[in-house]
């Protein structure tokens, strides 16, 4: 994109470019110190990945205690990324354990890993595009963003993924080609799938210089023996979450698994979401770009993601640059056609509801499921010396909330358990079983709450009972249960009929207004045992 992409002329924009102009680069300190308040002021819970693939790991692997999930057991993951998040917790260590400092190491990761990525945008926009005005605009719209504000300093490969493209894309524009290859690499192996970008715009490249694809090819090899490397050792063995990322959602199409959507979500329901309020100045913009190799980049990106069937908000993360720049030439264009004061105006109330946007995403959307950890942590540290290990249940659908990374228990204080929901893996399905039919055990439990708890569990009996001689049950009655109003308080499944005798609502933490996810409407309750029968 060039300056007359979106620089517009005239009086109308004359205050737009005095105040741009005067106002300078955001130095990274400041940018820094904003994501630090953004990192540390993030009090909901968006996804499961941002703790159980990331930090969960890197909290066992550290402290020696924590869940691996089946992606981790399969070697479906490289731990190029936890690894980032091992030494602040290995300083934590160092320190004493706190259990603060716990919580606040990877927020500080986090801020980090964004505070690059915003500073080098403003290079990549301005080395792209020529134009000093549009790269202060696309910074500002980055750091006012309220999604980026909600998204960018979670510990989500896809966090690490956007700020890698940003470095590797502004090392393409400067044609310094090493570099970025180097970048490229190791952001292809948090991430396969932003391979698409280089797919797409390294090609061209290689047709000029074909020395890179040798250079490419030795880049990629050392970056692999890394990567390669790193996984040996935390594995115990050698593994290559390349190629089992690979099998697992494509050859074998088990990604389907964790959901379905429509062929055109990432058009009519990812974009809007990842720009929100920006979504106008954006549609504006990129209708009057001609066509250009990063309008075309990002319609292939788009296309590409849209034909595999399981899709996310985050998965196009990488794409932020893009809209931004996008929206920012917006605003510069709109700004040549209206009056300074009405543009001030509708500057004001975006930036307005950036603010409104963000604060309700961070503070109030979700917060009790991020909250129960320490809840139930701080009543377990609290209580007198207990003789066994205290045991919490999550009759919860799977990964609701974080685990070891926010309960920081050892196994000799909390026995934690969970309703699992792992796909259908050849060694826990039978012959003959679909996508389409399998269920995991959180879907037998939401199928028949009741049936599934006389199925699994024994009588409600004291917590120091042992089964008769040969009997064997799956789980025994945990002194805590955690799980969604909505569940306890649905008749039809009978599941305070079972409990309300022998457990206590303790604890109703209220969690949000609503969820597009049925089963976790409602607050989120603990309960605990209070009676129990012979």
């Amino acid at each position: 994109m060039s300056e007359r992409d979106g620089a517009g002329s005239g009086g109308s924009l004359f205050w737009l470019q005095s105040w741009l102009d005067r106002s300078g680069r955001v130095p990274f300190l400041a940018i820094f110190a904003w994501r630090l308040v953004n990192a540390f002021t993030i009090n909901t819970f968006f996804q499961a990945d941002e703790y159980w693939q990331a930090l969960e790991p890197a909290h066992r692997a550290v402290f020696g205690y924590g869940y691996l999930t089946w992606e981790w057991q399969h070697g479906l993951r490289s731990y190029l990324h936890p690894v980032m998040y091992m030494f602040p917790y290995w300083v934590v260590k160092r320190l004493g354990d706190e259990y603060w400092y716990v919580l606040a190491a990877p927020k500080v990761v986090n801020a980090l890993v964004a505070a690059v990525g915003d500073y080098y945008l403003y290079d990549l926009v301005q080395r792209r595009s020529g134009s000093t005005r549009l790269a202060k605009l696309v910074s500002l719209l980055s750091l006012f963003s309220a999604w980026n504000w909600y998204c960018w300093c979670r510990s989500f490969a896809n966090s690490l993924e956007l700020t890698l493209t940003i470095v590797a894309l502004y090392q393409f524009q400067s044609e310094a080609y090493v570099r970025c290859l180097t970048v490229a690499a190791f952001t292809c192996l948090i991430r396969p799938t932003n391979a698409i970008i280089w797919l797409y715009s390294l090609p061209a490249v290689f047709w000029q210089q074909p020395r890179l694809i040798a250079v490419s090819a030795v880049i990629g090899v050392a970056v692999l023996s890394l990567d390669a490397g790193i996984n040996y050792w935390f594995y115990s063995g050698l593994h290559v979450p390349l190629w089992s990322f690979f099998k697992f959602n494509v050859t074998d199409s088990l990604s389907s698994f964790y959901g379905v959507s429509r062929i055109d979500f990432y058009f009519l329901q990812a974009i809007p979401v990842l720009l929100l309020n920006y979504l106008p100045f954006f549609l504006y913009g990129l209708l009057r770009s001609p066509w250009s190799h990063l309008k075309g980049l990002l319609f292939c990106y788009l296309f590409a993601f849209t034909a595999i069937p399981h899709k996310e908000f985050r998965f196009i993360f990488p794409m932020m640059p893009i809209l931004l720049t996008y929206s920012a030439s917006g605003v510069l264009s709109l700004s040549a056609k209206i009056s300074p004061t009405r543009m001030k105006q509708v500057l004001g109330l975006t930036v307005s509801a950036s603010i409104l946007l963000a604060y309700y995403f961070t503070q109030y959307h979700e917060v009790g499921e991020l909250q129960i950890p320490t809840l139930i942590r701080n009543r377990i540290t609290s209580s007198k010396p207990h003789p066994r290990p205290v045991s919490v249940g999550f009759l919860t659908p799977c990964h609701s909330t974080p685990f070891q990374s926010h309960f920081h228990l050892p196994e000799n204080e909390a026995e934690l358990w969970f309703l699992t929901c792992e796909p259908p893996l050849a060694h826990n399905v039978l012959s003959g079983t679909t996508v389409e039919s399998y269920m995991d055990e959180s879907d037998y439990f939401y199928s028949n709450p009741r049936l599934f708890l006389e199925t699994n569990f024994p009588a409600i009996m004291a917590l120091d009972a042992v089964p008769a001689q040969g009997a064997q049950w799956p789980h025994r009655w945990p002194e805590y249960i955690v799980m969604f109003g909505n569940l306890w308080d649905n008749s039809d499944a009978k599941v305070q009929d079972l409990l309300g005798k022998h457990y206590t609502v303790v604890e109703r933490v209220w969690n949000t207004p609503g969820h597009w996810d049925g089963r976790r409407e409602g607050d989120i309750l603990l309960l605990q045992l209070s009676a129990v029968s012979h």
